[in-house]
């Protein structure tokens, strides 16, 4: 079962508001947040989840998520978690308080070094330890884990692709064996709701077919 992520794009690199000629008065509201927003569209379109990266210019990616898992529904947050940043143990005792209030939808986004490894390996011992997290806390289950430039995933960079272009990409990364795509997207939401419109229903058409055909 093949899994889709957006990956949430730099905070610098969002367009700047339209600005309004002098002699009118703006009375706008202001403008939503933009990882909100696009957080919402891949909850809205069915996406598995959003990544939320270290931007040394944007929010604190562990922050940010615990803001976004509290504007969705299904999706699960995953804020991108790098050792030095914190220690495993404050990580773990952070990360189990967002699985109590989002039901289990937070995850860890990590690299696939050995500092990454440890570093996660240390936060699971420390959870699954008795006298780790507290009695409050210990109930829930561990983060759960993606992994940067695993063997099965890979990153896809959909902004300004057509759904034929992205549903193209997809099935060429299926065939080496890919499950779990990570969208790399702009700050236009409409871009992911095309892909829940479009790409996930072909796919799905097709997956059927294969399946009618096997059979």
């Amino acid at each position: 079962m093949s899994r889709f992520y957006i990956v949430l794009p730099r905070v610098a690199a969002a367009p700047p508001p339209v600005a309004l000629p002098e002699f009118l008065t703006d009375i706008r509201p202001p403008a939503a947040d933009p990882y909100v927003a696009l957080a919402k569209a891949a909850d809205l379109a069915g996406l598995s989840g959003v990544v939320v990266p270290n931007d040394p210019d944007g929010p604190e990616p562990l922050v940010t998520a615990a803001g976004l898992v509290r504007v969705t529904r299904h999706a699960t947050v995953f804020a991108e978690v790098r050792p030095g940043i914190a220690t495993p143990q404050y990580t773990a005792k952070f990360s189990a308080t967002l699985q109590r209030f989002s039901g289990g939808r937070f995850g860890w986004y990590v690299g696939d070094d050995a500092d990454s490894t440890a570093f996660v390996e240390t936060a699971r011992e420390f959870w699954d330890n008795a006298d780790g997290l507290p009695d409050v806390l210990s109930e829930h289950a561990f983060p759960q884990v993606a992994v940067a430039k695993a063997a099965h995933s890979a990153r896809l960079e959909v902004q300004g692709l057509a759904p034929a272009a992205v549903a193209e990409l997809i099935d060429e990364h299926a065939g080496f064996g890919v499950t779990e795509f990570y969208f790399g997207v702009g700050h236009d939401p409409g871009e992911i709701y095309r892909i829940g419109e479009y790409v996930l229903p072909q796919l799905s058409q097709q997956k059927e077919r294969e399946t009618a055909h096997v059979g």
